[in-house]
């Protein structure tokens, strides 16, 4: 009943911020979306500045890992275990908890926001050449999924860090994200959307700021 209550109340939101941009309701969801993205920064930020500072720490660690691979290329099982005790010493670890903390204090809102997403296509209407925002839609499923692959290749550490290593993971950003927003609404593409440019936003301030552990 509280989650029902909650979507009822996100929902009603939205048609609000519709009203307020003319009746569209695909403004509505970018803006909202937005919005809820930015009022998680603070908590986000923190999680996004041990990322950052985890990745320049390994890329500091590049050389030894090397030595490592070289010295033990016939021993997998070695390599693997010299590297976790490299990352180890040098406070690496490859599940951050803390983050996953407080990743899970910032899925109600969103589930909330997407749940209340799926239920509001129809009754405004669309959005640019989509006719109803309710109904998938190809195209702008591209569009978010080069937005978010996109944000996944600006978003490396350094420049040194946009090696060709970069575009696997880039490319499946993409893929992964085509392939799902292809079979829901186009309302949750611009969710997608929007919630890919905040989180491109908040990478850039985590690398240029100072990182307040």
């Amino acid at each position: 009943m509280l989650w029902s209550n909650l979507i009822d109340v996100v929902r009603g939101s939205l048609f609000v911020l519709a009203n307020v941009f003319g009746g569209s309701i695909g403004t509505a969801i970018l803006v909202g979306s937005a919005a809820v993205r930015v009022a998680l920064i603070p908590i986000t930020l923190r999680a996004a500045r041990r990322r950052v500072r985890q990745e320049r720490t390994i890329a500091t660690l590049a050389p030894q890992l090397e030595r490592i691979k070289s010295r033990y290329a016939t021993e997998p099982p070695r390599v693997f275990a010299e590297t976790q005790k490299l990352y180890a010493a040098h406070g690496v670890s490859p599940i951050d908890r803390q983050s996953l903390l407080e990743s899970l204090g910032t899925m109600p809102p969103a589930l909330a926001l997407y749940s209340a997403i799926r239920g509001v296509g129809s009754k405004l209407g669309g959005f640019l050449w989509v006719a109803d925002i309710a109904k998938p839609d190809r195209l702008l499923a591209g569009v978010a999924a080069l937005v978010a692959a996109g944000i996944a290749w600006m978003s490396a550490a350094s420049p040194q860090g946009k090696s060709i290593a970069q575009i696997v993971p880039v490319v499946v950003t993409g893929v992964i994200t085509l392939t799902v927003l292809s079979h829901l609404s186009a309302g949750v593409a611009l969710y997608s959307i929007a919630n890919s440019v905040v989180g491109g936003v908040e990478r850039r301030i985590a690398l240029t700021t100072p990182d307040d552990r």
